[in-house]
């Protein structure tokens, strides 16, 4: 069994391994805007087991996104940011504890509206070839009701 688990990894991380930057962030949000909204079901149904691991895993992806901040650089957009996933990274924990919808709300609106920042403007203007994943489904799977 440890043998299929290390070629899974090894998978995942060549995968990951060829993405630029600006995709492994992409990556990111999209991964904590999905767990935020799994987390909120986890309190709708309230079923405790499903907040907790993936409101852990929301909160494990904020605090890569602010690890992942340039340490030496110290502009203004930089403080933000590390301002807002501090922020975030406070109050993500009191969801589980209080079951506040809201609060995941909120988070999950910041990092909507960062993820889209990053799209529209940081890798629009990088150049990127390197489309949202979560658009592009959301596309086909449109198109497939055209009539």
């Amino acid at each position: 069994m440890n043998a299929s688990y290390a070629k899974v990894n090894h998978y995942r991380n060549n995968h990951y391994e060829g993405m630029g930057s600006e995709q492994l962030i992409l990556l990111l949000y999209n991964g904590a805007l999905t767990r935020f909204r799994l987390a909120r079901e986890g309190i709708e149904e309230n079923n405790v087991k499903k907040l907790g691991e993936n409101l852990s895993k929301a909160i494990a992806i904020i605090a890569e996104l602010n690890t992942s901040l340039d340490p030496t650089t110290n502009d203004e957009s930089i403080q933000f940011l590390r301002g807002l996933y501090r922020a975030i990274l406070v109050e993500l924990p009191k969801a589980s504890a209080t079951k506040d919808i809201t609060i995941i709300t909120r988070a999950e609106k910041y990092i909507s509206e960062l993820k889209n920042i990053w799209v529209n403007h940081v890798m629009a203007e990088k150049g990127s070839s390197i489309k949202d994943p979560q658009k592009e489904n959301q596309r086909s799977h449109m198109s497939s009701f055209s009539v």
